[in-house]
């Protein structure tokens, strides 16, 4: 496949992803905007003399509002993990997202903590790839540094590396726990989400999954964009989205997808594209540019 046929389809799809992101994003902290999905609404339920009395769900769903302010992620956690089954959609995808906005909003100090050069130091004695803070905690004799990967671990975190250094990153394979009680949307973002979270797709300016699995995830997120063009998260996952086109046209720094010496396309990226479009008959415009390479 010639080189410049390739990256003008590219241009062309990225262009229209920059005009989709465009649009302004719903504001993820507000509980009267979530989702943009058909959840039931939350709502007091008022009984007997008039007198306003809180359903069971309603009373369930404030109780986690606490914790979540309060940047308690292991309470929240445990809470949202026993009791989330008890509120309706609506308000298991508010909780859900809080936390989630939670997450990354403490992630920053989970990384300093990590990144001093005697935590650095310790982790290479007990780090390995998949294990969680926990069984991680359990390896080591350092009564500091168990006590930091059980607290990470605890509050939703999991350990990765990359360029030799070590950091925390959110667990989303963990949120798959809320996907029963939340909405559709925020159900199918969790499962892109925590395919990042299991294996992201590059380290080290080097994709680490494969052609095929670059392009299959591009599609997943454009189906998502699709489907839930309203999503509270609709804008993350186009974020997502472009960094694939990117990885899917050009590859990364480490892993071209035109060699560098002839301009010749990498001959996997090659058969796991021309294997994708004999499997797919969508008009997607992913699809559609792939097939104009």
């Amino acid at each position: 496949m010639k080189k410049h046929v390739v990256l003008s389809a590219a241009i062309a799809l990225l262009m229209g992803l920059q005009a989709g992101l465009s649009a302004p994003a719903g504001a993820a902290g507000s509980a009267s905007s979530r989702t943009g999905t058909s959840g039931a609404a939350a709502g007091a339920k008022t009984a007997g003399s008039g007198a306003a009395a809180l359903s069971h769900a309603e009373a369930v769903y404030k109780g986690a509002l606490p914790l979540l302010s309060s940047g308690n992620l292991p309470g929240a956690i445990a809470y949202m993990k026993t009791k989330l089954y008890a509120v309706t959609p609506y308000q298991a995808t508010v909780l859900t997202l809080k936390l989630e906005n939670l997450h990354k909003a403490l992630l920053p100090s989970w990384e300093k903590k990590f990144s001093s050069s005697d935590v650095q130091r310790k982790l290479l004695t007990v780090y390995r790839g998949g294990v969680s803070m926990a069984k991680l905690a359990e390896s080591t004799e350092n009564a500091a540094l168990r006590a930091l990967l059980q607290s990470a671990g605890e509050s939703g975190y999991k350990l990765d590396t990359a360029e030799g250094t070590f950091y925390p990153v959110i667990d989303y394979a963990a949120y798959s726990q809320y996907k029963p009680y939340v909405t559709e949307d925020i159900s199918s973002y969790i499962s892109i989400m925590a395919a990042e979270s299991d294996l992201p797709p590059s380290k080290d300016n080097g994709l680490i999954i494969a052609w095929g699995e670059v392009a299959d995830r591009a599609l997943t997120q454009e189906q998502f964009i699709q489907t839930y063009p309203k999503s509270n998260r609709v804008q993350a996952v186009k974020k997502l989205y472009t960094q694939y086109a990117v990885n899917t046209f050009y590859g990364q720094n480490n892993t071209p997808l035109f060699h560098y010496d002839n301009s010749e396309m990498d001959l996997e990226a090659q058969k796991a594209y021309t294997s994708i479009l004999a499997k797919n008959s969508s008009t997607s415009a992913f699809l559609q540019s792939l097939t104009a390479s």
